[in-house]
């Protein structure tokens, strides 16, 4: 991450997001509020901890939400995936922009696994968005927001963001609600994100934070923020770490079989057809083979 003097602060949209989730949690709040008579550096080091371990919790959920939306696939789609986009799972177009078969969509039906375990609510990440538009998160990273943020009001209090928090529980939560709980916390520091020139909502774009108006004070706004959100530490954690949806891999079969050609397998008539063409061939060829050793001698 830049040093603050340049006026502006990088940090990539994923790593941005779980410190902001982290900082407006619950916990983190209880924490800050404490009238603990303990030295600035003890207690500064006690939130360090904290807030890496919820950085780490929010990893886990956001691991299990990609977990959970590759069990979505058929086999046959993870097959086709693997060979078409590598084994990266969260570059799959089924992954991150329908949140379901295709195959299963294409057809008109909706397959029973797709929804099973999720509220009705959550049904809407099954919706086909078009490939042209990336300007929404992945449905695996809502759902995993949603998860998130159910949590938050129901243990805590009304904070200056329960609003925000509250948005990202709606069915149709998207980027824009998540940017305004983004936007919220980081006016409170008088600081904001930097427009892009593309609408692409990734979660590896890098960000520019700078503050909303020039002054003499930018580089101490930037310091305020950077250490009230740890950012150098969350941007190293979640980088490194193994949760990281680029990290997800999967090695799935080479060859994936069609339930009719498991059902031809399966036929014992099948098998006995089979083995006499087989039988057949092989003597047509060892005629003509023979005949031609027969006509050289």
């Amino acid at each position: 991450m830049e040093s603050p003097t340049s006026k502006r602060l990088r940090v990539t949209r994923l790593a941005l997001i779980h410190a902001i989730l982290a900082y407006v949690s619950p916990e983190f709040t209880t924490m800050s509020c404490l009238p603990l008579a303990l030295p600035t550096e003890i207690r500064l080091r006690i939130l360090t901890q904290l807030h890496l371990t919820l950085s780490a919790s929010l990893l886990e959920s956001l691991n299990h939400s990609l977990q959970s939306a590759l069990g979505d696939l058929c086999d046959r789609c993870k097959a086709y995936n693997f060979h078409v986009y590598g084994q990266n799972v969260s570059d799959w177009p089924e992954i991150k922009v329908t949140g379901g078969c295709w195959c299963a969509k294409v057809g008109g039906r909706q397959r029973p696994e797709i929804v099973r375990g999720r509220d009705s609510d959550a049904c809407v990440d099954g919706k086909i968005r078009s490939l042209m538009v990336d300007s929404d998160p992945p449905p695996y990273f809502i759902f995993h927001l949603r998860h998130v943020a159910v949590s938050y009001p129901s243990t805590s209090s009304p904070s200056l963001y329960t609003r925000e928090i509250e948005a990202m529980v709606t069915s149709r939560a998207g980027a824009k609600e998540i940017d305004a709980l983004v936007l919220k916390v980081l006016q409170r520091f008088q600081c904001c994100v930097a427009p892009s020139k593309t609408m692409a909502w990734k979660l590896e774009d890098e960000l520019c934070i700078i503050p909303i108006s020039e002054g003499p004070s930018d580089d101490e706004l930037l310091c305020t923020l950077q250490l009230a959100l740890d950012l150098d530490r969350h941007r190293d954690f979640v980088s490194h770490s193994k949760l990281h949806p680029r990290n997800m891999k999967v090695t799935p079969p080479l060859i994936c079989h069609s339930p009719d050609s498991k059902h031809l397998n399966s036929n014992p008539g099948s098998r006995n057809i089979s083995l006499v063409c087989g039988i057949a061939l092989t003597c047509v060829l060892f005629g003509i083979r023979y005949g031609s050793l027969a006509a050289w001698w």
